[in-house]
């Protein structure tokens, strides 16, 4: 059985100190972004906030996904100065994609604004944003 991010939700409680943003915490302690869920080109939450150290988990909840904060991979992302690029893929196959039901976690050490895109469907407006606070 899958939970979706509003049953995260329910369950945990969502704080939200912006408009659009939420702050959906896991058992293990991570926040979770649902990636094409009904099978839509989005990440739900869009945004997110988080402290530095912390994680954030996608949870892939229909075919044809996948995240990348790899500037070079498309034009709408952009990562803090010093921070480590990540994406769900390995090597430069920036169109790999990760099978519905299956996770992937990415833990943020430096403080910004993270804006990432599944790069098959950015251009349709999946991109999604992280900020890492203090």
């Amino acid at each position: 059985m899958q939970t979706g991010v509003l049953g995260a939700c329910v369950i945990s409680g969502c704080t939200g100190s912006s408009p659009g943003s939420e702050k959906s915490k896991s058992e293990s302690g991570s926040t979770e972004v649902a990636a094409g869920p009904g099978g839509d080109f989005v990440f739900t939450p869009e945004t997110v906030e988080i402290s530095v150290g912390e994680t954030v988990t996608w949870t892939f909840e229909s075919t044809g996904h996948n995240v990348s904060a790899k500037p070079k991979d498309d034009p709408k992302i952009e990562i803090p100065d010093g921070a480590k690029p990540f994406a769900s893929y390995k090597g430069h196959k920036k169109y790999q994609l990760v099978e519905k039901g299956e996770t992937y976690e990415h833990t943020f050490e430096t403080a910004g604004e993270y804006t990432y895109v599944c790069t098959p469907h950015a251009t349709s407006g999946m991109v999604g944003t992280v900020m890492v606070s203090e």
